[in-house]
């Protein structure tokens, strides 16, 4: 009798969890990691509406300024997952929508984070703000991240390598978006989606080596009067602004990694991508994709953007150049971009913005 009833115990606990499986519309369970995550079909996420659909692996491989290259190990990484709406600027230079989907893969931070940076450079400029990341596919195609886009951004884990995707539909129309075959590194970060890549193959890290900028720390007072803008063979004078109907103004907790916090509340400047358009300097959509930028200042401290990061961003956060108060205290002009966590990116005295492609 006690055997039987333990049984029906056992069957009607069976019949339970079975029932509730219903409500379940994504049970994602990673066997490399055992990572897993369950959504109800009828909760609250919009975007958990349709299955994932699993994309064909392939190996890739690590270069570069960091330690222990070769093959990546993807077995021991958790995956995560972004929503993207897929908008790419096409061959006319128009907008194309692709679709909106929902992808699920292992970050690009977490695929580098075990692989220490050893720049080139260390012993010349120690700071890791000059380094940057190329991907690479099986047809040569590349795409380009700065090394603090993925590492010291406010919202990180945005750039991953999809291993699955599902759509995210509309509940009014139907729609049924191409999810490829492949898996593909995905930047959830970007409002057009030109540096998706399909199957990639090889990571890069590199540091800043296109230019030489010599380090001078006493000049007193830090002020750099004229500040260049250098593109392919051409340049360009950008003047010292003094109208500030166009200026722009943000607040800002201003941390820094050595030092911590400083008291600089408050920046204020003219958007960049306004004093390079009335340059007329011209930038194709390549730029999207594997578009650089080094910011320098008159005392030889750089930093690495991204093109991307700069002028295509999903949340049209806009980058500044800033003017202190004090001119002669870092001035003219001083970078500043509020996605950043930290300060330290934020050059002052700039002389030079350098862009390049690698």
């Amino acid at each position: 009798m006690r055997k039987t009833a333990v049984k029906i115990q056992v069957i009607f606990l069976m019949v339970l969890f079975l029932a509730s499986c219903k409500y379940l519309s994504d049970t994602s369970v990673d066997d490399s990691s055992g990572a897993s995550s369950a959504f109800m079909r009828n909760g609250n996420s919009t975007f958990h509406n349709t299955d994932p659909v699993k994309l064909e692996v392939s190996r890739i491989n690590l270069k570069g300024e960091v330690s222990d290259t070769g093959e990546i190990d993807l077995s021991k990484l958790y995956k995560r997952e972004v929503f993207i709406k897929e908008n790419f600027i096409n061959n006319e230079n128009k907008p194309q929508f692709v679709g909106a989907f929902r992808y699920i893969g292992y970050s690009l931070f977490d695929i580098l984070n075990a692989h220490i940076l050893q720049k080139q450079n260390a012993k010349d400029f120690p700071p890791i703000v000059d380094a940057y990341i190329v991907v690479a596919n099986d047809k040569g195609e590349k795409v380009s991240f700065s090394w603090s886009e993925v590492f010291l951004t406010n919202n990180p884990h945005q750039v991953i390598i999809a291993t699955e995707v599902a759509q995210v539909k509309p509940h009014k129309k139907e729609v049924n978006y191409p999810t490829g075959k492949t898996w593909k590194l995905v930047s959830a970060s970007d409002l057009f989606s030109n540096r998706m890549l399909e199957n990639p193959t090889t990571i890069s890290v590199i540091s800043f080596n296109k230019k030489e900028y010599p380090i001078n720390r006493n000049i007193k007072p830090l002020y750099s009067e004229n500040l260049i803008v250098i593109k392919a063979d051409s340049s360009f004078s950008i003047p010292l602004i003094k109208n500030s109907g166009k200026f722009i103004e943000y607040n800002t907790t201003f941390y820094g990694m050595g030092m911590g916090y400083h008291p600089n509340p408050v920046f204020k400047g003219m958007p960049l991508k306004t004093v390079l358009s009335e340059l007329q300097i011209p930038f194709g959509r390549e730029w999207f994709r594997n578009g650089l930028v080094c910011f320098a200042s008159i005392d030889g401290y750089r930093a690495i953007y991204s093109y991307s990061e700069l002028f295509n961003r999903a949340d049209q956060v806009i980058p500044i150049l800033a003017i202190p108060d004090d001119v002669f205290d870092g001035g003219y002009y001083r970078i500043f971009l509020p996605a950043d966590f930290y300060a330290d990116r934020s050059v002052k005295a700039l002389s030079e913005i350098f862009f390049f492609m690698d």
